[in-house]
């Protein structure tokens, strides 16, 4: 096991892989007990890390949990690590498991390197002990702050990075030096030892101008505010520059040139040409487009500057695709190319301010510390400035605002600048934007085998897709993975797939050394959280919710509800995570995050301080999604007890296409929550009364696969739960599935068992409902005397008194009978159910009746009044409130209207507009009844081939179903060969609405 405690407390297991400590609680323990590895830490001083001065009564209590959580953590099951002594807590740290003691060991050998003058020995001990450090000792471990340790490991550094300094100047490699001991005397302004080696490092690199700056600088503060004189070492270096300035008395004087003021460089002496761009990541993988979009914008003359915006998720590959295009544009900018890291999102740190960053930049151009402004305005003009007649190129690496970047923006035409940031920075201004989006299936695979240094046999192309995809294409998580392939060789694909595909471990794969996903998220949500911006709360606030409810898709009145805000506030929360990419907005109005920000929000809505708030906020959200649900089913089945479910104080829809539109919204999250997926939050009951409100809208927009996925689901619910009804009701639902999609047969056998269930429970009105449709499949299978007297079975179960909706199903059921021998009698029938669904209200049933009158006139040879019929059906729902079923049967019957008035032209655009359409709803049955009239439509046009096509298509379509026309394809399947198709009748029942 591996623990790090030089910057965030991190652990480690042998294999390399992260063990994630989980609450601030056993974080805090695990810190103290790393300040004395191998040693009892007594109860109390524990304690008072934990709780302070003053612990809780439960304290005791609450440690012993403490100390359980650590060890499951640890995988320290049978506590030999975490061992609990007679007095105290001891934790068990093994030679070089603490980067600490690594740490210690390393600054003694460099100091004692130093002490013997081997300078070589103390450089490479130095820079070793230097690589492990990280940032402050237990960063994350607020408890700790100011420790003594923590201060002797702050002052260790120090040492450290004198002795590094100390052997580079005695080895006459000065070169750098100067930036970052000018950073360590404004954090330690009195530590001599840096002044002087500062001063040596300006003075040995022809900056003695500055160096003796710096010293006046200096000795000015030490007696003004100390009173002291600088020591004998700081004396003998201003010495060294003083001499070596005097050795230069007969070089020529600089020639003139601006008042010091203006000059972006020190006088007489030429600025180095910047080339401060980070190497570009290896085994870089396609962008092509996005790498040819900003070069060209980059590349093109123009009259100013050019800006490019490289904006997206973290993890998804901004930096590497920003380096990767400025080694390209190298040529392109001959005088430099200038890079800055502008800390947006980077974990314990605070993003640059502009005067930060102008600085930083001036610097790298050689501008004289001195003579940098502290103004920003005036900061920003010397920029302009010193740019103004080059072609520089400026790559501005992780921006977190507009603000931030504007002045840092050159205005010579022939500069150019390179921008990345999770935000979009759509107020900049910029020649070109592009927002990058995981990788392709293909280069994510791509990717893993180059930077894993593998290459894949044409059996690892499964796993390693696999890989590829639980990884969401993120760059940063495919480079995780790769860097544990290629430092472990026994790794397989396969066996890090098994690791990766366990949702509650995914992230802690994702995480190796400097690369994690994980950190990369959180800073993006403690920036969130941290911020004093309300709407960054409620954006955070947004996020947990998103684990918490862990459904498909979030839109505003969703979180609004979750939250117990306005759709308003809850709006700008999802659009504020949109801004920082750690949601998408798909469509208007609808958020989806990426699979790996879910698995960390998840981790976020898990934590023991939001797991109650998030309970009742979960509460909430399904409770609305019923009630919603429900008023949705009222809307789309109006009248006394058509409907399911109970709405509520849910307010109701305007109308029906209001609630299928609401349904159409909706419809990924609802069928997520009733089917298995749902996780069982609902309950068998509360699941049940889900697919029940949901049926109605499944039905009428025609999405027959998930209807009969599930109403099976809801038929094995109502069964290991002993509710007959419930089953009945489902069996009649399922049969509905079955008959959209053209299975008659199956349909009837459902249809038999409920009709049985609902004779058990004595439950007539739903028997009579079930007789009514159990006639009109008998009829659709031209069993007529089967369906008469099923017709009189169902009659006979005639109330007293049935609301006109309900009288309307029964007069459709009367017509559909009727039509086998008398279709004069059914037309009746069927005009009087459209009378009484216009009475009830139900747009659905009247389209339903006209449609059935149409086909009757079909029959009576009428088809003028045929059309007239099924144009007014359409009509009927015009505004969207009608049901895929009833439509798909309209259309058809209007197509064959047309046909019989001799009008095959419109007919054909009929039928094609009616085989795109049940083509994109997945309906082959109705893609099939439309493809067998458009041949015949076809065939009176004269193309006798693309008919024999359309019926061939036909067949396929309908293969396996009950349609009426099955037979009569199959007679044509044996002539297509030969052209001699049959002709048919000119009209038929193809299909009948249900």
């Amino acid at each position: 096991m591996k623990f790090a405690v030089l910057g965030a407390l991190t652990t480690a297991g042998d294999d390399g892989v992260a063990l994630v400590v989980r609450g601030a609680k056993p974080r805090a323990l695990l810190a103290v007990l790393l300040l004395e590895p191998n040693r009892t830490v007594p109860p109390e001083t524990v304690t008072a890390a934990l709780w302070g001065e003053d612990p809780p009564p439960t304290a005791t209590a609450s440690l012993h949990n403490h100390v359980a959580r650590l060890r499951r953590d640890l995988r320290d099951a049978d506590g030999t690590r975490l061992r609990t002594m007679p007095h105290g807590l001891e934790l068990r740290v093994g030679a070089d498991e603490l980067d600490r003691e690594a740490f210690e060991g390393r600054v003694r050998r460099a100091v004692e390197a130093r002490n013997r003058e081997d300078w070589e020995t103390a450089e490479c001990a130095a820079g070793d002990a230097l690589a492990l450090w990280r940032g402050t000792p237990f960063a994350d471990v607020p408890a700790l702050a100011g420790h003594p340790v923590v201060t002797f490991l702050q002052e260790q550094r120090l040492q450290a990075l004198e002795c590094r300094f100390e052997a580079l100047l005695r080895l006459g490699r000065p070169e750098g030096l100067a930036a970052d001991l000018g950073l360590l005397v404004e954090e330690h302004p009195f530590r001599e030892a840096l002044h002087r080696q500062l001063i040596l490092a300006l003075g040995r690199t022809g900056r003695r101008a500055e160096a003796l700056a710096q010293f006046r600088s200096l000795r000015r503060t030490l007696v003004e505010e100390l009173g002291v004189e600088p020591g004998p070492a700081l004396q003998d270096a201003h010495r060294e520059v003083l001499h070596s300035a005097a050795s230069r008395h007969r070089e020529p004087p600089a020639p003139f040139t601006a008042p010091e003021s203006e000059l972006p460089a020190v006088p007489g002496r030429t600025p180095p040409r910047p080339e401060q761009l980070p190497a570009p990541p290896d085994g870089f993988v396609g962008r092509a487009e996005h790498i040819a979009e900003i070069r060209a914008a980059l590349e093109s003359d123009r009259a100013g500057p050019a800006c490019a915006v490289i904006s997206g998720m973290p993890g998804v590959g901004k930096t590497g695709l920003a380096l990767h295009i400025a080694e390209q544009l190298r040529p392109a900018f001959p005088d430099g190319r200038l890079y800055l890291n502008l800390h947006g999102a980077t974990p314990g740190i605070a993003p640059l301010t502009p005067a930060d960053a102008l600085a930083a930049l001036l610097h790298g151009l050689g501008v004289d510390t001195r003579r940098i402004p502290g103004d920003e305005a005036a900061g920003a003009a010397l920029l302009r400035s010193a740019l103004a007649a080059t072609r520089t190129l400026l790559v501005l690496d992780d921006a977190a605002s507009v603000s931030q970047v504007r002045p840092l923006l050159p205005a010579g035409a022939g500069c150019a600048v390179l921008l990345t940031s999770r935000q979009p920075l759509a107020t900049l201004g910029a020649a070109t934007h592009v927002r990058l989006e995981p990788l392709p299936p293909q280069d994510g695979a791509l990717l893993l085998e180059r930077a894993a240094g593998r290459t894949w046999a044409a059996a690892d192309a499964r796993p390693v897709a696999r890989l590829a995809d639980l990884c969401g294409h993120l760059p940063l998580a495919l480079r995780v993975c790769a860097a544990r392939l290629r430092s472990r060789t026994a790794l397989s694909v396969e066996k890090l797939v098994e690791r990766l595909a366990r949702v509650e471990d995914r992230l802690d794969h994702l995480e190796l050394e400097d690369l994690s996903v994980r950190r990369s998220l959180t800073a993006a949500h403690e920036a969130l959280t941290g911020s004093g911006d309300p709407r960054d709360r409620d954006a955070a606030t947004a996020l947990t919710l998103v684990g918490a409810l862990d459904l498909p898709e979030y839109g505003a009145p969703l979180m609004a509800v979750a939250t117990g805000s306005s759709e308003r506030v809850a709006e700008q929360a999802l659009d504020r995570l949109v801004e920082v990419a750690l949601l998408q907005e798909t469509r208007w109005g609808r958020y989806v995050p990426h699979d790996l920000v879910r698995d960390f929000a998840r981790e976020v809505a898990d934590r023991p301080d939001a797991r109650a708030g998030n309970t009742d906020a979960v509460e909430r959200a399904l409770r609305w999604y019923r009630q919603r649900l429900a008023r949705c089913a009222a809307a789309l089945r109006p009248g006394p007890g058509r409907a399911p479910g109970q709405p509520g104080d849910a307010p109701a829809f305007a109308d029906a296409a209001a609630a299928l539109a609401w349904g159409d919204t909706e419809a990924a999250n609802l069928l997520f929550l009733a089917d298995s997926g749902g996780h069982g939050r609902l309950g068998p009951g509360r699941t049940l009364e889900l697919i029940n409100s949901l049926v109605p809208y499944l039905h009428d927009r025609g999405r027959a696969r998930d209807l009969e996925r599930l109403t099976r689901h809801a038929i094995a619910l109502a069964r290991s739960g002993g509710d007959a009804a419930a089953e009945a009701r489902a069996l009649g639902q399922l049969a509905t599935a079955h008959y959209s999609a053209g299975r008659v047969r199956q349909a009837l056998l459902l249809l038999d068992e409920a009709v049985e269930l609902s004779g058990h429970l004595a439950d007539d009105a739903a028997r009579m409902r079930h007789l009514g449709n159990r006639a009109a499949l008998l009829r659709e299978l031209g069993r007529g005397a089967e369906a008469r007297a099923t017709l009189a079975r169902c009659l006979a179960l005639r109330p007293d008194t049935l609301a006109p909706d309900e009288e309307a199903t029964l007069a459709g059921h009367q017509g559909n009978v009727a039509e086998l021998g008398d279709p004069r009698s059914a037309l009746s029938f069927h005009l009087r159910s459209r009378d009484l669904a216009r009475q009830g209200g139900s747009a659905v049933l009247e389209q339903v009746a006209l449609c059935n009158a149409g086909r009757a006139h079909l029959a009576l040879g009428e088809p003028d009044r045929a059309l007239r019929s099924f144009d007014e059906a359409l009509s009927a729902t015009a505004s969207g409130a009608g049901h895929w079923n009833a439509e798909r049967e309209t259309r058809l019957g209007r197509s064959q209207a047309l046909r019989a008035l001799g009008r095959p032209g419109p007919a054909r655009e009929a039928c094609e507009a009616l085989i795109r359409e049940a083509a994109a709803r997945g309906d082959s049955y109705g893609r099939g009844l439309a493809e067998y009239e458009l041949g015949h439509v076809l065939r009176e046009l004269g193309d006798e081939r693309a008919a024999l096509a359309r019926w061939r298509g036909a067949l396929t379509a309908l293969d396996g179903t009950d349609a009426p026309v099955l037979a009569d394809l199959r007679t044509r399947a044996g002539a297509i060969t030969s052209y001699n198709a049959q002709v048919i009748p000119e009209t038929g029942s193809e299909g009948r609405t249900c």
